[in-house]
């Protein structure tokens, strides 16, 4: 009896103690929010190839072709596993949103935690699936939305989403990701995959190839109906007419020999010339994220990271894997501790922590009452002991 009232004793303030400990734990707990909006871009990701299609139509390039094969993969379509083909992993946007991470390498399905395998996804299109030179770009970009935003390229002007228009901008500002998306393909596919406010981009490039489900018209219409803003032109002016003097005549000594005329060509500017040249040079307009209109607002700053891969099939002379991976820009913005899972983890804690409360009182409401018990009958005996002597 004794034994187990003292571990009673003993088990109530280690509960305390612990529920405690717990508490102040939680206060440091981040817990993935849930993510509001996620899900297949299939918009956007059809934009892109309009825009791609628009910059190369700018730059005299023909259009590419929408290869809905390569457009599954990009988006979640399954991909064999590159350590175990018996399983798959998601198409490469949603594999990205899933990880957090890109990479132009496929991740293993059997490691414990994420890990990256040495099997480049251009080479799984070429060996798998029968694509010939093929090539891969993909990008992240958070915080910037679905507002209307103007892209400009070269004398090409279209209203599109904000997140596609600076999707370009940032593929644009990297020359590895545009000789890609001017490269000598035709056919393509993109996907896209939201993960809160964060979208990852993939397209996929090909110069022929198997395309299983056959190849379909791109996109050519804005899903904005607003009028591109005309460029004004500066007014040309005139050139200021140069005088031409006439050259003073020098009298010729009289000659007792006829002159010997030579055929041949004769230099120099012809009269009135003023030696400049009469082509205007064009002036090259520039594009930057600062030039958006209407773009969504966001807490976070919006950020770009992007990358690039190419491979060409082995037949062709100088082929081989190529590129690397480049980025630019911030940290994608993390959303932190949010949403429902926060809300349940901040309750736990609450719970936790008044449990630990409620159990101390415990403890400490049943150590005074043992020493009330204890000294009672301390008293007790002394006064039965003081009767027994004056008896």
């Amino acid at each position: 009896m004794r034994i187990a009232f003292s571990a009673r004793f003993i088990a109530l303030p280690a509960a305390a103690v612990l529920g405690l400990s717990l508490f102040t734990m939680s206060l440091g707990w981040q817990v993935p929010a849930v993510k509001a909006g996620s899900g297949a871009l299939d918009a956007q990701s059809s934009e892109l190839v309009r825009l791609i299609n628009g910059a190369r139509a700018a730059d005299g390039l023909p259009a590419l072709a929408v290869d809905p094969f390569l457009a599954s993969k990009a988006r979640d379509g399954a991909i064999p596993c590159p350590d175990d083909p018996s399983k798959t992993i998601a198409g490469r946007a949603q594999d990205y949103a899933a990880s957090g991470t890109m990479s132009h390498q496929l991740r293993l399905c059997d490691s414990a935690s994420f890990a990256l395998s040495s099997t480049m996804y251009v080479s799984v299109l070429q060996n798998a699936w029968s694509y010939w030179n093929v090539g891969e770009i993909n990008l992240v970009n958070g915080g910037y939305g679905n507002g209307a935003f103007l892209y400009t390229h070269d004398s090409w002007s279209t209203w599109t989403y904000s997140t596609t228009g600076n999707a370009m901008l940032g593929w644009e500002s990297s020359s590895s990701h545009w000789d890609i998306i001017m490269g000598g393909y035709d056919r393509i596919g993109c996907g896209g995959w939201a993960s809160g406010s964060t979208y990852y981009y993939e397209c996929s490039f090909s110069q022929g190839g198997s395309s299983p489900n056959g190849l379909q018209a791109p996109p050519t219409s804005s899903p904005f109906d607003y009028a591109v803003p005309t460029p004004a032109h500066a007014p040309t002016v005139a050139p200021t007419p140069v005088p031409v003097v006439a050259p003073t005549s020098v009298p010729v000594p009289a000659s007792t020999h006829a002159a010997t005329m030579t055929a041949g060509s004769v230099g120099g500017a012809e009269p009135g010339s003023s030696g400049a040249s009469a082509t205007p040079t064009a002036a090259v307009a520039t594009t930057s994220p600062s030039a958006s209109v209407g773009v969504d607002q966001a807490t976070a700053a919006p950020s770009l990271v992007l990358g690039v891969q190419g491979a060409r099939a082995a037949a062709t002379p100088g082929g081989g894997m190529g590129g690397a991976l480049a980025t630019s820009g911030g940290a994608t913005p993390s959303d932190g501790a949010s949403g429902l899972a926060g809300t349940i983890a901040r309750i736990v804690a609450l719970v936790s922590g008044s449990g630990a409360a409620f159990l101390m009182v415990c403890y400490l409401f049943q150590v005074v009452r043992r020493r009330r018990r204890f000294q009672t009958v301390r008293r007790k005996r002394r006064e039965r002991r003081q009767e027994e002597i004056a008896a």
